[in-house]
């Protein structure tokens, strides 16, 4: 092999390895440390056995996800178009002004742990904004993806599976907050 071919082969591998994504070098990261973090929201749709796609909290909803290290977390997802109340206090809403509030919001908090095998992420909720979970245990699927046209844009998508029998999936979509 001359000079010339081998500076080009060396040229070539050195602008093929810059162009692999980071974490393709040394060990891959556990769902856990993927997940840490802070992540707002994209999406948030019931999905359908047949494929339909359903918005719960309209087209552009707002909502923020955080992770801590010690397997703590917060959720808060709202519509973005919840009407403003005609008096400024939250404590005299009208009943139609409570009603969309309570129906465009839900907040929860507690801990979580993450079951590598299944891809599964299990929290406990310690309360929630909808008083009926408090105190409950449920189950999201998670996937990681990266959005190849945006370079670190990573996203994660949380599924909470359908009930056994005809029920909808839920599928909330997070970016990776900046």
């Amino acid at each position: 092999m001359n000079r010339r071919s081998l500076f080009s082969t060396t040229a070539l591998t050195v602008v093929a390895l810059t162009l692999l994504p980071f974490h393709t070098f040394g060990q891959q990261q556990s769902l856990k440390e993927r997940l840490l973090g802070t992540w707002t929201l994209v999406s948030i749709d019931s999905v359908r056995q047949d494929g339909g796609r359903s918005p719960l909290f309209g087209a552009d909803p707002k909502g923020l996800a955080m992770f801590d290290d010690q397997g703590h977390y917060v959720i808060s997802v709202m519509r973005s178009d919840l009407p403003a109340f005609a008096v400024n206090d939250r404590m005299r809403g009208t009943a139609d002004e409570n009603k969309a509030t309570s129906q465009g919001t839900i907040t929860y908090f507690g801990t979580y742990s993450v079951n590598e095998t299944d891809r599964a992420m299990l929290i406990h909720i310690d309360a929630s904004s909808f008083p009926n979970w408090s105190g409950a245990d449920q189950k999201r699927l998670i996937t990681f993806t990266e959005d190849v046209l945006a370079i670190g844009d990573r996203r994660l998508k949380l599924t909470v599976p359908p009930a056994p029998v005809g029920g909808a999936a839920i599928e909330v979509l997070w970016r990776r907050a900046k």
